[in-house]
């Protein structure tokens, strides 16, 4: 008899098909997710620091190191740099900081890695991190304040999201897709205004990281656009 159904991969899917390239029992073909392996590994990653108290301070970015202030020329080659651009992601301040960040995470992270696959999702997230860290530090007053936490690198994943039509799942559906892209614009322009509109400083508010997540939504809509849209052009002329 041979082989009936064939798992055929794709970016970020699978397809149940037979040999003749219908779905199971002559039906239409079935699209399965793969698993978000490397979103899920990231939110443990985040986890394990936190409960292992990593010390942020050894994991913050520091604008300093990169751009240099008046008494400090940057960038400086050093361990802490590289460090603090690729590795603040990982750390956060308290409890709230890390639940927020990775219920975010957890549920639009595995939307767009199922969508986009596990190689351009890592490909968001990096530039998400670097576009956050770069604008945070280009915009800060303070350029020895540290910047820690995975929002900026989360930012960028609703930036792709905003070019994305998910297959499967709640987020396929027109309506609650409509609604998160609508969330995240209103974000995206509260960003905007908390990044142009000088704070004081002794208000809470300025303990947050705008220009972070305006570099980081940036990055994700920049970026997604040349990783999606040709893809999605593919799939609409082939339907």
């Amino acid at each position: 008899m041979g082989l009936r159904y064939l798992i055929v991969r794709g970016q970020g899917m699978a397809l149940a098909v037979d040999r003749h390239g219908r779905g199971g029992r002559g039906g239409p073909i079935i699209a399965m997710a793969a698993p978000p392996y490397a979103n899920r590994t990231v939110i443990l990653v985040c986890v394990l620091a936190f409960v292992l108290r990593l010390p942020p301070e050894s994991f913050a970015f520091v604008p300093a190191y990169f751009f240099g202030t008046v008494e400090l020329a940057g960038p400086l080659p050093t361990g802490a740099l590289w460090r603090g651009l690729f590795g603040h992601v990982l750390v956060h301040g308290d409890l709230t900081h890390l639940l927020s960040n990775m219920a975010v995470l957890w549920l639009l992270g595995d939307v767009v890695e199922r969508e986009v696959g596990h190689f351009r999702y890592l490909l968001l997230f990096l530039a998400g991190t670097v576009a956050a860290a770069l604008t945070e530090g280009l915009l800060a007053a303070d350029r020895m304040a540290p910047l820690i936490g995975a929002s900026g690198a989360i930012c960028a994943l609703m930036g792709a999201f905003l070019w994305l039509r998910p297959r499967a799942g709640l987020l396929s559906r027109r309506l609650p897709r409509r609604l998160v892209q609508g969330a995240i614009l209103v974000f995206a322009l509260l960003n905007a205004a908390m990044t142009l509109v000088p704070l004081n400083a002794e208000s809470p508010l300025a303990e947050v990281g705008w220009g972070a997540h305006a570099g980081g939504l940036a990055a994700g809509l920049l970026l997604g656009a040349v990783l999606i849209l040709p893809g999605r052009g593919r799939a609409n002329g082939g339907a």
